[in-house]
């Protein structure tokens, strides 16, 4: 909805804001303004009431997000993260400033209720809805195929919305400008293809009538008839007294410094964007809060002479305009277009929006370990910060002095930046994870003044080293009279740089040395750039700037079959429009009840082996609003939310019963009558423990390098059929890779409601039934009074995490609501996710083979562990056996795959578990070979594929390299690589395998009700984005019987009508229900057939009216086992191309091209699937480059947030994404002649870090001949690891 947010102005004689402040000025005497007090705040509904809250309902900390969904219960702006960094929660702000109507996207989970003043705030469900009409970014979105889960699309279709409101835009800055929002499901391309559409550059656009016909106020004057009033007419201070502090909001300095003068011993803070929040977490309340987004003097700016001035308060992409605009007009200021296209990798664009310069300043102030960016870059370009304190007395200091300033009771009022002539040279870098969104692993900005060669000064400034570097001041200090373009020089400068350079490594942050290589080659870089171009070599020109992305494109070839039509239609999920108009119900956006209570779990803050000895609950208990605390004392039944049963045979307990398993085990939960409340009584629990019995073990490798055998369980061997002797070649080697995070976007959640004789459970889950099983089990119940129902429309992703993780919150909630006997919801944040909830099994291969001289595999034997944790339930070795061959002759192979036992959290099945870490495992092998005898990666794969098992990979292999030109680009990256040192291009070709397995059941129901002929379908399947709902559900449905798709609609899971039906996961629960769902409805055309015979041609909805007069029953159930009769196993067959461009100097990465021939059979829904395959394919570069798990050696994860774990944004994508599905390609097996798609495509995104080391293998070979071309995988290849394994150092370094 848009909400205006407008004051309630009292008496103008109320007392002074500082009320109760110690001291004053003037000798004593208290001088000030007349400030209004404020008690209410009022805010409108478009199309509804003013309506007034009392400013003592709410606090400071209340976000704008809190306030939205559990005040005006807008619950279509979403929150995950709350700290800024998914997207999620974002909505559109419309401002006035100096007549100019702004608008602009913020986060909403940063914002403060109190700093809405005088906006007017759009959410997704006031921008358009089924009510009043679509807008067309919602209905674009939806009808290219941009939403799975759906839970992303709010946020995305208001950040477009915003970007758009601004005017116009190209397909690059659109591109651009989604660095904010994270999609862990469709992989972004067709988000962009969507919005691609609204670009002033736009091929296919969208009709400007039908945006202009919606929009509610367009950019430009506020002028009349605007209805609303959008000028902040009263500027004049106020301030709300509320419980425990005081809200002020100011608009002139003066006003601000005498408030600074009276607050004596007070504490206090400024506020503004309030971003950094998202950084650092307050666990201070300050006395006062000061609202200074309004100070005319600290957000305005002027070019003065031959400076710039800007205010403090300047927000960052204010700035970047500012020094775009100014940098055009003024030579002099040339440097700040450098600074302008820095500053835009500085967070993201709804952060950037509010958050400003001198509060960014103030984050590195209070935390020098802050890599910030605005200080790298004043620091570099001299700039000049005017301090005033409340006296009123001002002082200009450098940024770096500025750190030991104490600002207590001092403002930045301003900063001042000068001209710079032709003579200085400068550029400035920032180095992250991922291109975009990220902080630096290491920033730099250089500035020289040169006298034709010769240097009379350098700025060399460097973040990230450690938090008291700044300069490389002995670097800068060599050089002064030196010729910069000296090769002698630059040696002697390299080795002093390295020297001084004293990076400091403190987890999770980079290793030391790569940040020292790091600073000295970004120094290099800086060296080409500006040296004339007759002195540098043509090879190493290369190295001279960074990695250029031009704007993403995609292609997807696929067919259909029209006489089939639903199926095989390409059409668009049937919750797609629910979505991108916000009116999906997730399952924190079921409304509260009465006596509503949430839940929060109390974890183990200590290693494995230590024992629990006290748990001390006082602390909680005197926050306002808790209720109880229960431990695994309070359980009636057993410690455990993995019953045994069938599969499972490991306990895992509910809460800690003594010993620690792991760090961050649940020991407990606190129950509180607010969220916020429990989240943060929980963290004042405190518990004493024993000191630990052993050094905890986290890897498999510590596990083998402790010979703790009894750790190691040996599940298969599969033995060689024979052994051939035409070994010329025998390789060693092993393969490391490690674990993922789910990153599903609604986090793990539940809401259980006690009944009069059990409980309804609302669990995010992907299975009812374990969630059933467990709940009984734990609370000693019988099942049946354990009613699950997925009462929402979809769960927010899950990728695996829900199959059996969900069941610990579900357990926990199910225990507190039984017993207090009251509604309880739990929500764990994103850190609380990261922290218990195991991730994918990290993976170790230790490899022994011997090879002919065509690299056809003589013998191989190979060991195959996977790091289970402390778990052991979820077993994964028939998946890792099945694609650990895959296409490939295995009769020469032996290889055992052991379950290894670590002290982490139990490990679980994420998107192709096992499959994926063995795949990329086998073909790292083959690579592995084919660089150590010098041939060709894809000849050797062909040497050892087997054609007689696998003619189809045989097929697709040739299909793409005539589609993708593999030949041609080939030579063309041999000839690249030769002619560019710092720069090099790889490619790889991966085929693929994939056995899926039939293990589960699954019950469907459909009912055809007579008053229309509707028909409504409930299955045992979970709908998480994967589109069974549409493609298996209804478009089946709809095709059996023969009625238009519109006329079938799919109701919410439900364990009475599904009971005990398997897990949805394993790509197989779409073709199951789908086969199940068949089956209902041949039973039920089988009862309609009689009553067609007697009519002639009946309509649909005549023939259902009749059967009901002559009492046909209407709803039939349909079954699907492994034991149904054709049901089999089958492969599912894929090939990638992949080709990447790596800067050697930075370990950066461009994923130039991909192309993807999938094997899907005849597809049912070919958009559903193209969705799957392309969001599948980005999952898995998370997975290979950028996405690392850090532990301490307790075993603590340390990259639990947004802030530092790193799944790819909308410009890490493929440049070039084209997927392709062969046509006339019946599975013989499969339901309706389809194949499974949600899990193998992600198993061939290894392609990408065996495209990397391709690219490596030339630059490893002129950088060392001697070391080999190749290097083994050891977690993901990031930055860090791609950079460190080039063998670059600065002895290469000449120009």
């Amino acid at each position: 909805m848009r909400i205006k947010i407008s004051i309630a102005k009292r008496s103008a004689a109320a007392p002074a804001p500082w009320d109760g402040a110690a001291g004053g000025v003037d000798g004593g005497k208290r001088t000030f303004t007349p400030w209004n007090f404020i008690s209410e705040l009022f805010y409108r509904i478009s199309r509804g009431k003013v309506k007034a809250v009392k400013a003592e309902d709410v606090n400071p900390e209340t976000t704008l997000n809190t306030y939205l969904r559990d005040k005006v219960h807008l619950t279509g702006t979403k929150r995950m993260c709350l700290e800024g960094g998914c997207g999620s929660c974002v909505v559109a702000v419309e401002d006035v400033v100096n007549g100019q109507k702004l608008i602009f996207a913020v986060n909403s989970c940063l914002v403060s209720i109190f700093s809405c003043h005088g906006w007017k705030i759009h959410t997704i469900e006031g921008i358009g809805g089924p009510t009043t009409q679509y807008h067309p970014i919602q209905k674009l979105l939806a009808e290219n195929n941009g939403t799975q889960c759906g839970f992303c699309s709010s946020g995305m279709v208001m950040n477009m919305f915003a970007l758009h409101e601004s005017g116009p835009v190209t397909k690059k800055q659109l591109e651009n400008s989604f660095s904010g929002n994270l999609c862990r499901c469709t992989g972004y391309r067709p988000i962009l293809s969507a919005f691609k559409k609204l670009a002033s550059d736009a091929e296919e656009k969208v009709p400007s009538n039908d945006i202009e016909d919606i929009v509610s106020c367009h950019n430009g004057n506020c002028v009349e008839p605007c209805k609303e009033i959008c000028e902040k007419k009263n500027k004049a201070g106020f301030f709300y007294k509320l419980r425990d502090t005081k809200w002020m909001k100011v608009y002139q300095l003066k006003d601000l410094l005498e408030l600074l003068r009276n607050l004596g011993t007070n504490t206090y803070l400024l506020v503004a964007g309030n971003t950094a929040r998202g950084i650092y977490r307050r666990t201070e309340i300050p006395n006062t809060y000061i609202d200074v987004t309004s100070v005319t003097e600290l957000t305005s700016y002027s070019v003065e002479k031959e400076t710039l001035i800007l205010g403090g308060n300047v927000t960052l992409n204010k700035a970047i305009d500012i020094f775009r605009r100014t940098s055009e007009k003024n030579p002099g200021f040339a440097y700040m277009s450098q600074m302008a296209e820095h500053i835009d990798l500085v967070a993201n664009v709804p952060v950037r929006n509010i958050g400003t310069l001198a509060g960014n300043l103030m984050t590195k102030h209070d935390h020098n370990e802050f890599p910030s960016d605005i200080f790298l870059l004043l620091e570099t370009f001299e700039a000049q910060l005017v301090i005033v304190d409340s006296a009123e007395r001002e002082i200009s200091i450098s940024p770096k002095d500025f750190l030991k300033t104490d600002m207590n009771k001092r403002v930045i009022k301003s900063i001042i930046l000068k001209q710079y002539d032709s003579t200085y040279k400068f550029v400035s870098y920032k180095i992250m994870p991922r291109a975009q969104n990220t902080p630096a692993v290491l920033n730099a900005g250089f500035l020289f003044k040169l006298n034709g060669n010769a240097v009379e000064s350098a700025r060399i400034v460097y973040g990230a080293i450690n938090p008291n570097f700044i300069h490389a001041s002995n670097t800068e200090n060599f050089l002064k009279s030196h010729n910069l373009f000296d090769n002698v020089v630059l040696k002697q400068a390299y080795q002093i740089l390295e020297s001084e350079l004293d990076p400091d490594y403190v987890l999770p942050d980079s290793r030391p040395e790569f940040r020292k290589l790091l600073a000295i080659s970004l120094f290099y870089k800086f060296i080409l750039s500006v040296a004339p171009d007759d002195l540098v070599s043509p090879r190493n020109k290369s190295g001279r700037c960074l990695l250029k992305r031009p704007v993403s494109k995609g292609v997807q070839e696929f067919g259909t079959n029209k006489k089939k039509y639903p199926l095989s239609e390409p059409v668009i999920k049937l919750e797609a429009l629910v979505q991108t108009s916000g009116q999906a119900q997730y399952i924190a956006d079921i409304p509260d009840l009465p006596n509503q209570l949430f839940a929060a779990f109390v974890t183990a803050k200590a290693p494995a082996s230590s024992r629990i000895l006290k748990v001390d609950t006082s602390n909680a208990f005197r926050v306002s609003g808790v209720v109880a605390y229960f431990s695994k004392d309070d359980i009636p039944g057993e410690n455990n939310f993995m019953p045994k049963f069938n599969i499972f045979t490991v306990q895992e307990e509910i809460f800690c019963s003594g010993v620690v398993q792991y760090y961050h085990q649940p020991i407990g939960i606190i129950v509180a009558d607010n969220h916020d409340v429990a989240v943060a009584a929980a963290e004042l629990v405190e518990v004493s423990y024993s000191t630990p019995t052993h050094k905890p073990l986290l890897t498999t490798r510590d596990v083998l390098r402790a010979g703790a055998t009894d750790r190691i369980h040996h599940e298969t061997t599969v033995l060689p059929v024979r052994r051939d002797n035409d070994i010329k070649h025998v390789i060693k080697g092993n393969f490391n890779i490690d674990m993922q995070y789910h990153f599903h976007m609604e986090v793990q959640c539940c809401n259980v409601v006690p009944t009069e004789d059990g409980l309804d459970m609302h669990p995010s889950t992907q299975w009812m039934d374990l969630c059933q099983i467990a709940a009984s089990s734990a609370l000693a119940i019988p099942m049946n009074r354990c009613i699950l129902r997925s009462t929402c429309p979809a769960t927010g992703g899950g990728f695996g995490a829900k199959i059996s993780r969900n069941t610990l919150v579900s357990t926990a909630a199910a225990l507190a609501a039984y017993k207090l006997r009251k509604p309880v919801k739990m929500w764990m944040p994103l850190e609380a996710n990261m922290n218990v909830i195991g991730k994918r099994y990290p993976f170790y291969v230790e490899y022994d083979v011997g090879v002919n001289e065509n690299g056809v595999i003589q013998y191989l034997e190979a060991d195959l562990y996977s790091n289970y944790g402390v778990g052991g339930n979820e077993n994964i070795t028939s998946l890792t056996t099945d694609v650990f061959q895959n296409c490939y002759d295995i009769d020469t192979w032996t290889f055992s795959i052991y379950r290894v036992k670590t002290d982490m959290h139990a490990n679980t099945w994420a998107r192709a578990p096992g499959s994926m870490e063995s795949l990329g495992a086998i073909e790292s092998i083959m690579e592995h070979i084919a660089y150590s005898i010098g041939v060709d990666a894809s000849d050797v794969k062909m040497a050892n594929i087997n054609g007689t098992k696998h003619p189809k990979i045989l097929e697709f292999w040739k299909e793409m390299q005539t589609k993708a030109d593999i030949k041609a680009r080939k030579q063309s990256i041999e000839l690249y690589n030769k002619a560019n040192r710092w720069k090099k291009r790889g490619i790889s070709l991966v085929p693929m395998a994939w056995t899926l397995e039939v293990t589960a059941n699954y019950t469907v129901w459909v009912s055809i009700f007579h008053g229309d002929g509707t028909v409504l379908v409930s299955h045992g399947g979970i709908e998480m984005g994967q589109g069974i709902n549409t493609k298996k559900v209804a478009q089946v449905c709809a095709y059996k019987f023969g009625i238009p798709l519109e006329k079938v609609a799919v109701g919410p899971s439900y364990n009475v009508i599904s009971p005990n039906s398997s897990t949805t996961g394993g790509s197989l629960t779409s073709e199951a229900v789908c086969y199940a769902l068949i089956k209902a409805c041949d039973t039920l055309l089988k009862r309609l057939e009689p009553i067609r015979k007697k009519m002639k041609n009946p309509t649909w909805k005549d023939l259902i009216e009749q059967c009901f007069n002559s009492n046909v029953q209407l709803g039939a159930s349909g079954f699907y086992s492994e034991d149904e009769p054709g049901i089999q196993e089958y492969l599912i067959y894929g090939v990638c191309a992949t080709e990447v461009k790596v800067d050697i100097l930075t370990g950066q990465l461009q994923i130039l091209r991909v192309d993807i021939i999938e094997d899907v059979g005849n597809s049912m829904s070919p958009l559903i699937d193209i969705g799957q395959v392309e969001g599948a394919f980005v999952m898995g570069i998370g997975y290979y480059t950028t996405e690392e798990i850090i532990f301490s050696d307790e075993g603590e994860i340390l990259t639990n947030r947004t802030w530092n774990y790193k799944v790819p944004g909308a410009k890490d994508i493929p440049i070039d994404f084209r997927i392709s599905f062969p046509q006339n390609n019946p599975n013989p097996v499969g339901v309706l002649k389809s194949k499974a798609i949600a899990e193998p495509p992600i198993c061939l995104s290894c392609a990408i870090p065996l495209a990397i080391r391709n690219a490596l293998a030339s630059a490893r070979t002129e950088s060392d001949p001697s070391k080999p071309k190749w290097y083994p995988f050891d977690g993901p290849s990031t930055v860090e690891n791609t950079l460190l394994n080039t063998l670059n150092n600065y002895n290469q370094y000449v120009l």
